[in-house]
C-alpha cells in the first residue's frame, strides 16, 4: 500500500510538471509578474503599464514590476496601425505593438486573458483571483482594427455624466473614460458640446491627457475645425456667426484652434451650421446655400 501511494505521488507529480512544460509560467503563486519596455515607448504604453500593473494586483495579490529579465517584453513597432502580436518566443512573452496604441491595446490584452474586464472600474467588475497564470509554448495572437477610428461621442452629457462630473468635463473625468477606451482599443472622442459643458480645449489639462492615452479629438456634425461653438462663439466679441457677413471674425475663430493643435494627430469636421444645430446663417435659397456653404469648406482646406 506505501509503494503504491508513493507511485501515485510520482504520477501526479509528473503530470502537473507536464502540464506546465509546454507553458510559460507568467505568474507562479508566489512572484510577481514581471515585465520590461524595450527601448523608448510613446505616453500611452506607459498608460497601459500603469493599469497592467495594477490589474496583476487585483488577479494575484501582487503589483507587477519591471525587470530586465522579465518574462512579459513589450516592444513598440512605428507602423501606421493599431494592430499588435502576442507570441512565445524563447520562453518569455512578447507583446509587440504595430505602433504605441498597438503595443498598448496587446499589453491590455494580456489583463483580459488574466480575467480583467475592460469594465473593471466603469463597472466595478472584480476579477477572480488566480494562484498561477501560464500561457501556452506555442501561443500566439494577431489582431489589428478593421475600422480606423473607433471610439464615442458624448452627446445629452447634460442629463447623465455631468450629474457625475459636476465640476464640468475636466481631465480627472476624461482620464477614467480615456482608461476605459484604451481598454476597449478605442482611439477617438466627440467630446461633450452642450452648453453645460467648457470647451474641450479651453480646460487646461483635458489635451494633455487625450494625448497621454494615444485619443485623437474629433469635433460632431455642427462643430467645424475642433471648435465648440456653445461654449466658445461669444456673439458681443465676435459679432454674428455668419459666414457671409462675418467671414473674417469666423475664420479668425477657426484658425485659433487650428494653431493651438497644430503637429497634433486630430480629427477635423468641415463646413458650417448655425452655432448649434441651426440652419446656416446668412442664406435663404438654396442657391446661397450651396454657394455659400462652398466657400465655407473651400476656406476651411485652406486653413488646414
Amino acid at each position: 500500500m506505501k509503494m503504491n501511494r508513493i507511485y501515485l505521488c510520482l504520477l501526479l507529480l509528473l503530470s502537473h510538471l507536464t502540464m506546465f512544460a509546454d507553458s510559460v509560467v507568467w505568474f507562479d503563486g508566489t512572484h510577481p509578474v514581471s515585465c520590461s519596455v524595450e527601448g523608448k515607448v510613446a505616453p500611452v504604453v506607459r498608460q497601459a503599464l500603469r493599469l497592467f500593473v495594477d490589474d496583476m494586483e487585483l488577479v494575484t495579490g501582487k503589483k507587477a514590476v519591471a525587470s530586465k529579465n522579465a518574462v512579459i517584453r513589450i516592444v513598440q513597432g512605428k507602423g501606421s496601425d493599431d494592430g499588435f502580436c502576442i507570441s512565445v518566443k524563447d520562453g518569455r512573452i512578447v507583446v509587440e505593438g504595430h505602433n504605441a496604441r498597438g503595443a498598448a491595446y496587446g499589453l491590455l490584452q494580456l489583463s483580459r486573458l488574466a480575467g480583467v474586464s475592460p469594465w473593471v472600474w466603469w463597472g466595478d467588475v472584480r476579477p477572480q483571483s488566480q494562484n498561477k497564470l501560464t500561457l501556452p509554448s506555442d501561443f500566439r495572437v494577431e489582431h489589428t482594427p478593421s475600422v480606423q477610428y473607433r471610439g464615442i461621442f458624448i452627446n445629452d452629457e447634460d442629463w447623465s455624466l455631468r450629474k457625475w462630473s459636476e465640476d464640468g468635463m475636466g481631465p480627472q473625468t476624461y482620464k477614467r473614460l480615456f482608461e476605459l477606451m484604451l481598454r476597449l482599443r478605442a482611439n477617438t472622442l466627440w467630446p461633450a458640446m452642450h452648453d453645460v459643458s467648457p470647451g474641450f480645449f479651453t480646460v487646461k489639462g483635458n489635451k494633455e491627457i487625450a494625448d497621454s492615452f494615444g485619443i485623437l479629438i474629433g469635433t460632431s456634425h455642427c462643430e467645424p475645425l475642433l471648435r465648440n461653438n456653445v461654449a466658445e462663439w461669444n456673439v458681443k466679441e465676435r459679432g454674428a456667426y455668419n459666414y457671409i457677413t462675418n467671414r473674417e471674425a469666423v475664420r479668425k475663430y477657426w484658425a485659433e484652434r487650428l494653431k493651438q493643435v497644430k503637429g497634433a494627430e486630430e480629427l477635423f469636421t468641415i463646413g458650417m451650421r448655425g452655432i448649434h444645430d441651426g440652419s446656416m446663417e446668412g442664406v435663404k435659397t438654396p442657391e446661397e446655400k450651396l454657394n455659400g456653404l462652398q466657400q465655407v469648406i473651400d476656406d476651411q482646406r485652406e486653413l488646414i
